[in-house]
């Protein structure tokens, strides 16, 4: 009996066996005319025309921060940065008391950070009274300048230090700028000044430089907002011993300005030419990419089918390797691409893609590989159905995040590197729709 049953439960087994051996039919294949099935491709093969050229201006007004420094760069040459504040009072009104003297004057600037060399690299920088008035409903950019008067108020040279407290009592590192009394006496020897405005209108700012010269320094970032910066006056009168800050508020008109001269380079930069073998951005209204696909259309219109667009990455990949480089001159932690207007300006229009989301359109600099990518598949899918993406829009343009206040720079492979698998390339996954 046990031997029967035994039996009979192997031949139910065996039943069970051969019958899995049937090949299911796929889900929807009966649905789909076989005239019409999607297939999908890949290619990174896409013909690109790159250019490197020179930002116009960006604006820079009320920035969160200010730049002081003079950059030089064995890639991108020589950069200077300036800037220009208005000063308010600390108090509502400002009455020096009877018999007020001046005893000295100190600008006190606050640290926020720096990029470059700061390794025993000195920096000099001088101050100027500004002489021409600044409006809060008035533009200004990088590339502004305001009549200043030639007196000199200050001239210091330092090496920065921005991570070093100033001491036991300031826990933020402080640059202390002696000044010449002339401006304290100037302030001091007005009487008083009702309100904030009549201050204004007495004393219109401070130009602070920096001068140019050869060693490679630094660009040096200050808040000008913080309560450690200041315009500070010690003085006396008849009854005490004084001193009265002069501060920069959030409302206070102040702008950067920013200068670049590239051919001082070691190999400078080819501007406006096709086709570099390598490509430059750099903030503070130094360098952007441009970049077209100029046969997407004719590429799409080979195929056997209606070309569907799955995804589409543009990759770049940075030419600096060497660490320490790496250290001195950070790569923008992030870049940003956008379609071209070739205007009076260059200005852009923002790529459906990037409306997405941060995490599906890119961008972010990866220190692992040194690469950056795009994913740019609703631009690419617009250029093969409309040629153009925008009215007056011819390509894309990469550019340094927060360029305004960020002078971060990279360089990267353009479509005639020799390095083959590092150059820049569209990689692009997609359907044939046949009909």
């Amino acid at each position: 009996m046990k031997l029967r049953a035994l039996t009979l439960i192997l031949c139910i087994g065996l039943l069970g066996l051969s019958s899995c051996k049937k090949t299911p039919k796929k889900i929807g294949n009966d649905l789909q005319p076989t005239n019409s099935l999607i297939s999908v491709s890949f290619t990174d093969q896409q013909d690109i025309e790159t250019s490197t050229f020179t930002v116009p201006y960006l604006s820079t007004k009320n920035l969160n921060y200010a730049f002081i420094g003079n950059m030089n760069d064995p890639v991108f040459g020589n950069s200077n940065f300036d800037f220009y504040s208005q000063y308010s009072l600390s108090t509502s009104s400002l009455n020096w008391g009877e018999n007020a003297v001046a005893d000295s004057v100190v600008l006190n600037l606050c640290y926020n950070g720096y990029y470059g060399d700061t390794t025993d690299k000195p920096l000099t920088m001088r101050v100027f009274e500004v002489l021409e008035e600044m409006y809060s409903d008035s533009t200004y950019k990088s590339n502004n300048t305001l009549e200043c008067d030639a007196t000199e108020l200050a001239c210091y040279s330092f090496v920065p230090r921005p991570l070093t407290p100033m001491d036991s009592t300031i826990d933020r590192g402080v640059l202390r700028i002696p000044m010449d009394i002339s401006i304290a006496e100037k302030l001091v020897q007005s009487g008083s000044f009702a309100t904030n405005d009549d201050f204004k209108e007495f004393f219109k700012g401070l130009h602070v430089t920096c001068d140019k010269d050869a060693i490679p320094a630094s660009a040096v970032s200050f808040s000008l907002t913080h309560s450690y910066s200041y315009l500070r006056v010690y003085y006396h009168n008849s009854t005490d011993t004084l001193r009265y800050d002069f501060n920069v508020s959030s409302s206070d008109v102040r702008f950067n300005h920013y200068t670049h001269d590239f051919t001082t380079a070691n190999e400078p930069i080819v501007f406006n030419a096709a086709n570099n073998e390598k490509l430059y951005v750099q903030g503070a209204a130094g360098t952007r990419v441009w970049v077209n696909f100029p046969n997407l259309q004719e590429w799409a219109s080979l195929q056997e089918g209606h070309v569907a667009i799955n995804d589409a990455r543009l990759y770049l990949t940075g030419v600096d390797t060497d660490s320490t480089e790496l250290a001195m001159y950070a790569p923008p932690s992030k870049l940003v691409v956008a379609g071209a207007k070739f205007d009076a300006d260059t200005s852009y229009v923002l790529l459906p893609d990037q409306l997405i989301s941060a995490e599906y359109y890119g961008g972010e600099y990866n220190k692992t590989d040194g690469m950056v990518w795009f994913r740019i598949t609703e631009y690419i899918q617009n250029i093969i159905q409309n040629g153009l993406y925008a009215t007056s829009c011819n390509g894309l343009l990469i550019y340094a995040d927060q360029g305004s206040l960020s002078p971060h720079r990279w360089s990267f492979y353009g479509p005639q590197s020799d390095s083959t698998d590092k150059k820049i390339r569209l990689e692009i996954v997609y359907s044939l729709i046949n009909e």
